[in-house]
């Protein structure tokens, strides 16, 4: 039987993780740029997805003209940075509504689709991350108040447990994207194939079709398992950023998953840094970096 030392020294290195991972998760603290420039690019895929179908003359229900109002006013608030948070909780919470109403009150299939979830749940998470610190209204207040106090501007910092929170969420997406897929029905090929003749073919088989099928669904099921459980980790993300933006690169181009596609390419600014992507800014802007490096997992 172990000494009761040993099995405490057992522990340890167990701890030790824990506490990496804890100190990752909730207590890192990064630029706020990153999650502003994922802020502004929510706002404008809401716009370019819906702006459309809300204008004040489409639906002039009370129901719908609420929802348009409500719609264009958080949105745009979340855009200039406004009482970013305020606005990111007030315009997922319209996403919600929508979904609700739209989908299944109304039951307008595409209110149902996986890239209104993504979009809403993608803005209620960014009201946890300090989004309005930078490029934001939120921002240029801040230091006009601090001018007139004598005071340096305020730190464009803030906890980033927001955007570990739009990593696990990804990450889940793959994930179970993947395990969806991995089925016969998917890895024979037979789905890409029906794809491919309703939107390319028509009744026309093309010749050699069958394999080809199978080699591409082969291939983005195993590209879906390792962007789930590759991109989290710095040593691993490296040889996965560019399959992924090009995998959804393709799927925008070929397929009608555009939203789908740009709000994931969007979210891919959470995978990195915070600092790190401050720094790139920097040198690209010529000016001051927001903070230092801080940690990450490796």
């Amino acid at each position: 039987m172990p000494a009761p030392t040993d099995a405490i020294a057992g522990w340890r290195p167990i701890d030790a993780v824990a506490a990496r991972f804890v100190g990752w998760a909730v207590d890192t603290e990064g630029s706020s740029r990153s999650s502003a420039l994922i802020r502004i690019g929510l706002a404008m895929l809401f716009w370019s997805r819906w702006a459309g179908e809300l204008l004040l003359y489409i639906d002039q229900s009370p129901a719908g003209l609420f929802l348009a109002v409500n719609f264009f006013t958080a949105t745009a608030l979340l855009f200039v940075g406004y009482h970013s948070r305020v606005a990111a909780v007030w315009t997922g919470s319209v996403g919600l509504a929508m979904y609700y109403y739209f989908g299944f009150q109304l039951g307008h299939e595409p209110w149902t689709h996986h890239h209104v979830y993504l979009l809403t749940v993608a803005v209620l998470l960014i009201a946890l991350t300090p989004c309005g610190r930078s490029y934001s209204l939120d921002r240029y207040l801040a230091v006009m108040r601090a001018e007139r106090a004598g005071l340096p501007p305020p730190a464009e910092r803030g906890n980033l447990w927001g955007l570990r929170l739009i990593v696990v969420q990804l990450s889940v997406l793959y994930f179970f994207a993947a395990f969806d897929k991995s089925s016969y029905a998917f890895l024979s090929g037979a789905r890409i194939e029906q794809i491919f003749l309703w939107y390319y073919a028509g009744s026309d088989y093309p010749a050699g079709l069958a394999w080809l099928a199978i080699v591409v669904s082969v291939a983005v099921v195993a590209l879906e398992y390792c962007l789930a459980f590759g991109l989290p980790f710095r040593r691993s993300r490296r040889y996965l950023v560019l399959p992924g933006l090009a995998f959804h690169a393709i799927i925008y181009l070929t397929l009608p998953v555009y939203t789908f596609s740009a709000t994931m390419a969007l979210l891919y600014l959470a995978y990195f840094d915070a600092d790190a992507v401050d720094k790139v800014i920097a040198r690209l802007q010529g000016i001051g970096l927001a903070g230092t490096a801080g940690e990450e997992i490796s």
